[in-house]
């Protein structure tokens, strides 16, 4: 299938007369809600309001990425939105000014097209010469003249890239504490941890923090786990797990399925030309092929 066949001129939205993210998505919405794309056309509101740090993913500085599996769909529904200028996305928590605007809504049990269009996309507009056509068109036939976005293939199997997460890297000398803090922010349990050249040195996980701090772990009736505190000289290289096994981004999801209970491995980092591209857990598949 050829994503032309999932984006019709009346899905896309070029020029976007918005200023912030939240409108443009509004305004995304309300063009599919009149195409007669959707049931529903408050479902992004809502779920921008619920859980938008999950639901729109930042691709590079000028693009972002919403995308959920909703009943407010009876088949998957693609849009593209750009915008002439940088839009402030600020109230969303996202530190980009970005221009180009892919939604994704699929119902819940479109689970494989739906990871397939996602990872399509992402790889798409990570590339700088789509995003710079896509900035330039004003109007929605200039951007299907855009060959490489509107000829691109969806693969008919899922792989890794279809599957993985992103997960905020971090160095060997970062401390701890800061790593902690960021897994919190993130509701994640483990952090790749890279070099400067993006290469994967190890991972730093909830268990190996548990390990270097376990001589603090209160004990006793007069414990005080308030009084806890994580040396600021301990660094992420003084716990991370250095032996790890990578993955390539194109490995077929049956493939490394088979190798986490094989391996008895909960996650992976990702890779692709020898550096850090992803991370995939066994969460990350469940979540997203059962969960909304």
């Amino acid at each position: 299938m050829q994503l032309r066949q999932l984006l019709p001129p009346e899905h896309i939205f070029a020029p976007l007369d918005a200023r912030t993210l939240r409108e443009a998505i509004a305004a995304m919405v309300a063009g599919l809600a009149r195409a007669g794309a959707l049931r529903d056309a408050g479902v992004m509101e809502r779920l921008l309001g619920q859980s938008h740090y999950r639901v729109v993913v930042p691709i590079g500085e000028r693009a972002v990425l919403p995308h959920q599996r909703t009943d407010a769909v009876d088949e998957l529904v693609l849009a593209v939105g750009v915008s002439p200028t940088p839009l402030d996305a600020a109230d969303l928590g996202l530190h980009a000014a970005p221009q180009v605007v892919a939604l994704v809504l699929a119902p819940p049990e479109a689970s494989t097209l739906y990871l397939q269009t996602v990872s399509t996309i992402a790889r798409l507009v990570r590339r700088d010469d789509i995003i710079d056509a896509l900035a330039a068109a004003r109007s929605p036939e200039e951007v299907l003249r855009i060959g490489d976005l509107s000829d691109a293939k969806i693969q008919p199997s899922l792989t890794v890239r279809d599957m993985m997460g992103h997960r905020p890297p971090v160095p060997p000398a970062a401390p701890v504490r800061d790593a902690v803090a960021i897994m919190i922010e993130q509701r994640v349990k483990a952090l790749p941890v890279v070099g400067d050249k993006g290469e994967v040195l190890g991972i730093v996980t909830e268990w190996d923090v548990m390990r270097a701090l376990l001589p603090q772990v209160p004990r006793g009736e007069d414990a005080q786990p308030q009084n806890l505190r994580i040396p600021g000289d301990l660094t992420v290289r003084d716990v991370m797990t250095r032996s790890v096994l990578c993955i390539a981004e194109d490995m077929g999801l049956d493939e490394v399925a088979n190798l986490m209970l094989n391996k008895d491995v909960e996650q992976f980092p990702v890779i692709g030309e020898g550096k850090l591209v992803g991370f995939l857990s066994r969460g990350d598949i469940v979540r997203k092929l059962f969960g909304n």
